[in-house]
């Protein structure tokens, strides 16, 4: 068995490769080599342009893979509304390029396409409603819109190919090694500068009033294992645990871990328009089938806030004065 993660330094990508580390072949394909906290031992890390279908194609006929998780992307929903031509070019093109390079050299390869709980939008119905995975898309950022494409997409090499292809819709998640692109990893990260190297006591942040469905990242790593090994292709699945945070719950969380005093201060760079209020999934489906979360929205935050500790004194080991964004 030979698995292939695309996007492999990742925070997902991370934590797939570390579950199934010693089981089989494991590879990673991504655009740039992975940094000392993004490398898990025994995995070969390969580089290459998602776009170039000459490299994919070459990627897939050296490695040979039985399983395709593919989560490479452009994954942020703010760099979206900057950067759209992007967005959709690699989310839709270059899942076009990858899996007509599987369908050449390993039409029979198990794929698993990364969604977002982001296509569901807003709804007008009820504050507490729980999206199904039978609602029907209705994306508002450039980002939601790319990934409602890329399932069709993918749907049409199912129909068209016979791929065996399934989906997965992850609502909010966050925990070790999260890429500090993101909302709660870049807050956990001013924490830690203000707790261990004298930074200013002040938090910038977009709007924390926003809600969502928050997992840990290791249980949305465990669950798309277990949905790629046994679903039938074409089924779509949230990934979710049907209970809704604010961002200023999380942070006042993260503020209890770090054990410092701060004063918050929005920041007009981390504004989004159409801003979804409230976003919720219905797991009843992935719960179906034996997945459940295991780990508490706590220990998540408390194991986030401990790996960053562990990222930040790596990179000055390394040299790196200024921060990085990973």
């Amino acid at each position: 068995m030979s698995i292939l993660v695309t996007g492999g330094t990742g925070a997902l990508g991370f934590h797939i490769l570390s579950s199934l580390n010693g089981t089989c072949e494991l590879f990673s394909f991504s655009d740039e080599q992975p940094q000392p906290w993004q490398k898990v031992d025994g995995v070969e890390y390969l580089t290459g342009n998602l776009l170039n279908f000459k490299e994919v194609l070459e990627m897939m006929q050296a490695v040979q893979p039985t399983h395709i998780y593919h989560l490479a992307s452009q994954s942020s929903v703010g760099l979206s509304y900057k950067k759209p031509y992007e967005t959709l070019n690699i989310n839709l093109l270059g899942t076009q390029t990858l899996l007509e390079a599987a369908r050449q050299v390993v039409p029979r390869a198990k794929i698993m396409l990364l969604s977002s709980s982001e296509i569901y939008g807003r709804t007008e119905q009820q504050l507490t409603y729980l999206h199904k995975e039978t609602d029907l898309p209705n994306p508002l950022t450039p980002y939601a819109t790319s990934k409602a494409c890329m399932e069709l997409l993918g749907n049409q090499f199912r129909n068209a190919h016979g791929l065996h292809i399934v989906f997965v819709r992850p609502f909010h998640f966050t925990g070790p090694h999260h890429s500090r692109r993101f909302a709660i990893p870049s807050i956990t990260y001013q924490l830690v500068k203000i707790k261990y190297y004298g930074a200013e006591p002040v938090v910038y942040s977009g709007s924390l009033d926003i809600s969502r469905d928050v997992v840990d990242v290791r249980d949305v790593a465990r669950g798309m294992i277990q949905i790629l090994d046994t679903a039938p292709s074409g089924e779509v699945y949230n990934i979710c645990c049907g209970k809704s945070y604010t961002f200023r719950e999380l942070v006042e969380m993260l503020v209890d871990i770090a054990g410092v005093s701060v004063d918050f201060r929005f920041d007009p760079i981390f504004e989004r328009t159409n801003d979804i209020p409230l976003l919720i999934g219905d797991p009843t489906k992935i719960m179906s089938i034996g997945w459940k979360p295991m780990i508490t929205i706590e220990d998540s935050l408390t194991d986030l806030f401990n790996e960053m500790v562990v990222r930040r004194r790596t990179e000055l080991k390394m040299g790196y004065g200024k921060d990085l964004r990973l």
